[in-house]
């Protein structure tokens, strides 16, 4: 990651629609593609509830703009300024850390 900035995955809203999925490949590639995204949706086959991976490999906060955070309207992805660049998960109604 080469911007700085905290995205905040709370595990608990995401509701699976991929809209932060296909914001990330569009905002790397120019196309709405999963496979051109730095994240992946995984599903918990136990509980059926969703959540977003971010590959920090690839993530680079979209140089302090994150296109995903922008696009989850449910508030699963959150952007907040900070001095470092950081991936935080966190899950619960209080907003535990995982």
């Amino acid at each position: 990651m080469s911007a700085t900035g905290r995205l905040v995955i709370r595990t608990d809203r995401c509701r699976g629609c991929r809209s932060c999925q296909l914001a990330c490949s569009f905002a790397r590639t120019g196309e709405y593609s999963t496979s051109g995204s730095c994240i992946e949706i995984e599903r918990d086959l136990r509980t059926e509830g969703t959540s977003p991976l971010i590959h920090t490999i690839c993530c680079d906060l979209c140089g302090g703009r994150p296109a995903c955070a922008e696009a989850c309207t449910y508030g699963a992805i959150t952007f907040e300024p900070t001095s470092s660049a950081a991936i935080e998960y966190r899950k619960g109604a209080h907003g535990d850390v995982d």
